[in-house]
């Protein structure tokens, strides 16, 4: 018998929705900086932390880097997914890696940027992959367990849609405090005579402390026992894995969502140097660019949670894909005669397309595998919804940090300064490959068949 459970009231949707600038200031923080900070173009004036030289041909110390604490990341994914799922504390089996997991996550944040040395060599290295590590594990017990709340809170379609929308709303606002607030207090407080790099980390310093309040207030809503039919799983790691891979849907929609995230994962980590090398504008002009891409992607997110009643959500996730596809691949001739504009004028154009796929992957994805979650629930009698986003952020980290090592070698191979763009202008077509991927994955996901037994079974419950 299910247990009756009371609808999550609006307050605590907010709250609970409201975590996610925290989330996204911390991930922001590093997928933007981190790059830029240990390999900065010649311009920059702030010293090289890390070697830049290739091996092997396309192997480079910080992708490897990089690469490594993806693989952490991902290890971490199903081991916290089960470790939620199979959790009987009397804080809640989700709240519990909430109160524990954000002060750490928040430390890591700030110490990946006070490396030992201020310059490349073995020092370095070990302490960057070892932060980077820690950083990326603290993650993860952190959203898996937040991120699986989402079907458990949500008793409808309309109540999923609206609490993923909400959460969209916050991711930007998390997005533009990193990419708008972030830039602009960077550029204040060089020009009150703090030297770049200094003046860089005060700014992540900062960030950090605004993302800490936000993983602690999104905590006060909620009450496992009133709001969730929240039963521990008794399925192990390894099981609940295979459990969740066999699936069929899950495989489709997986791959798609990570093509998405790939393309905008690389197109993040440029960004500085499309506004630095491509523009050859100040940092501080990015958060003037992407205020394009986040003024879009807010105008669509209602209109997103309206369309999502009427047609499929992978629909959605289509469009997205096709016209980021087109505006990465066009960013190849930012900046030049090939296209029609001034460069400023171009890279509005451009970043303000990518806002309509930024607003689908904000808020589609969380609510499609809410309700593969719930799909499965059905099919199996088993609830495990710390393993679907778990599952995903396996695979989906992995991926994001081939994105991140592709982009280094990009642009340690080919350039990444204004004599030597090239590299920074290959990012572009790179995504845009990437995409196409993405677009045939969710022409094939079964959509309709998952709604239909998910509403079937919401009618037999009432």
């Amino acid at each position: 018998m299910k247990k009756k459970v009371e609808k999550f009231p609006l307050w605590g949707q907010l709250l609970y929705s409201s975590g996610y600038v925290g989330i996204t200031i911390v991930d922001r923080i590093w997928v933007v900086f981190l790059i830029y900070f240990f390999l900065p173009p010649v311009e920059s004036g702030m010293p090289l932390l890390l070697s830049d030289k290739t091996f092997l041909g396309i192997f480079t110390v910080l992708g490897l880097i990089t690469i490594f604490g993806r693989i952490i990341d991902s290890i971490a994914d199903p081991l916290v997914a089960t470790w939620t799922d199979r959790s009987k504390s009397k804080l809640g089996r989700r709240r519990v890696f909430l109160l524990y997991g954000g002060l750490p996550l928040m430390a890591c944040a700030v110490l990946l940027f006070f490396p030992p040395s201020n310059e490349p060599g073995i020092a370095n290295t070990i302490y960057v992959a070892g932060m980077l590590g820690l950083l990326l594990f603290f993650f993860t017990f952190y959203v898996v367990p937040w991120l699986a709340l989402i079907p458990e809170l949500s008793h409808t379609d309309r109540e999923r849609m609206n609490i993923v929308t909400m959460q969209a709303v916050f991711s930007l606002l998390g997005v533009v405090i990193v990419m708008i607030g972030g830039f602009m207090m960077w550029g204040a407080f060089e020009s009150g005579g703090m030297d770049k790099a200094t003046a860089l980390r005060t700014t992540i310093i900062v960030l950090a402390v605004i993302g800490l309040i936000s993983c602690y207030i999104t905590i006060i809503p909620i009450n496992e026992k009133r709001y969730c039919d929240s039963v521990p799983s008794e399925v192990g790691i390894i099981d609940s894995l295979k459990m969740t891979f066999k699936n069929t849907p899950f495989i489709p929609y997986l791959f798609g969502t990570i093509c998405l995230w790939f393309a905008f994962n690389m197109v993040s980590s440029a960004a500085t140097y499309y506004v630095t090398v491509l523009l050859q504008k100040g940092e501080e002009f990015g958060s003037v660019v992407f205020g394009a891409v986040f003024g879009v992607a807010l105008v669509l997110f209602p209109i997103i949670n309206f369309a999502s009643r009427y047609i499929e959500k992978r629909v959605i996730m289509i469009f997205g894909l096709v016209v980021f596809a087109i505006a990465s691949f066009l960013i190849y001739y930012l900046g030049t005669d090939v296209l029609p504009f001034s460069p400023i004028v171009q890279a509005f154009i451009l970043f303000g397309l990518i806002g309509v796929p930024a607003s689908a992957l904000f808020v589609v994805p969380n609510a499609m595998i809410s309700d593969l979650a719930e799909y499965d629930a059905i099919k199996t009698g088993t609830k495990r919804e710390g393993m679907y986003f778990g599952a995903q952020g396996l695979v989906q980290k992995i991926n994001l940090g081939i994105s991140s090592a592709i982009l280094v070698y990009l642009l340690s191979a080919y350039g990444k300064d204004i004599a030597n763009p090239l590299g920074v202008k290959l990012s572009g077509p790179v995504a845009a490959a990437v995409c196409v991927i993405g677009i045939i994955m969710f022409a094939i996901y079964p959509e309709k068949k998952i709604f239909k037994l998910v509403e079937e079974n919401r009618a037999k419950e009432k």
